[in-house]
């Protein structure tokens, strides 16, 4: 399979700044990438280096095969970046037909309008529509030339919960059409909910590259909670824990192994009840690596 993008060690600063510092990054056809870290970790400057906004100082990195920024990748990516631009004067439907022009293989404004329910915003200027609404222009803007890949920069800002629920089904369904889509957002648990995979950028070099599950497992709090009539010093000794607390009949423990403190509950299992088991989030886990490093 060929890698929609290639990137062996990759460097870019700006003057005697290192904004990135040996980026080495293989994004394959129909993954959904969450890119994440916290402000000025070079998130911003890697997308650039990827849409050819900037070219890089050192390393090899390429879309499509192609160099970034030429004609061929441009045609077959969609962007969503930050800042909306309501355009005075101008409606929707007549911004989303300006832009077919530029595409070979452009889709129809009238349907995919349908599609994302702007139907009915599709008469109305940009300028007097609400911060949601634009975004999800933006979105369809992004998507108006049935791109290969996709980035999308903190993408349901503004956004109401139905909005931001129909996003997401779009964004799963583009992946089964075999879209790649590369996601940076600060609401970490959408993040975790879609991407196949998490890219973690700390001080401009990654972190972590690999699934929710893997990084769980490397960063192993797990949270046990059930109801028993047992007494709190049955469960402070087994294997993996850490804590124990106890309002009323449910038990809280944490276990830094929970598949050890699971087998040692084994002999117990008859007098609890209600057990739940619940891995760190993603964001707590983001806030305990980027503490850490």
């Amino acid at each position: 399979m060929q890698p929609i993008i290639q990137a062996e060690h990759v460097s870019f600063s700006y003057g005697e700044q290192a904004i990135l510092k040996d980026i080495n990054l293989t994004i394959n056809p129909g993954e959904i990438i969450g890119l994440i870290g916290k402000n000025g970790a070079g998130k911003t400057t890697l997308l650039n280096l990827l849409l050819g906004v900037r070219a890089k100082k050192s390393g090899h990195l390429t879309l499509f095969d192609q160099v970034p920024g030429g004609p061929l990748t441009k045609r077959n990516i969609g962007s969503m970046l930050q800042g909306d631009l309501p355009i005075r004067g101008v409606t929707v439907v007549e911004l989303l037909t300006m832009a077919v022009t530029h595409y070979p293989t452009a889709l129809q404004p009238k349907q995919l309008m349908a599609d994302l329910a702007l139907t009915e915003l599709s008469q109305q200027q940009l300028t007097t529509l609400s911060g949601g609404q634009l975004r999800r222009v933006t979105f369809a803007l992004a998507l108006i030339g049935n791109p290969k890949l996709l980035f999308l920069d903190e993408p349901t800002v503004g956004m109401d919960t139905n909005a931001q629920q129909a996003f997401w089904a779009r964004v799963k369904a583009l992946k089964a059409q075999g879209k790649t889509v590369i996601i940076t957002s600060h609401y970490l648990p959408e993040i975790e909910q879609v991407a196949d995979r998490i890219l973690l950028l700390q001080d401009g070099r990654f972190i972590f590259q690999g699934t929710l599950a893997e990084l769980q497992r490397q960063y192993q709090q797990v949270e046990i909670s059930f109801q028993t009539s047992l007494a709190l010093t049955t469960f402070e000794a087994l294997a993996g824990v850490t804590a124990v607390s106890q309002i009323n009949q449910v038990v809280q423990m944490s276990s830094t192994d929970g598949d050890k403190t699971l087998r040692a509950l084994v002999p117990y299992l008859s007098h609890l009840q209600q057990v739940t088991i619940n891995r760190e989030s993603l964001a707590t886990i983001f806030v305990h690596l980027t503490k850490e490093v």
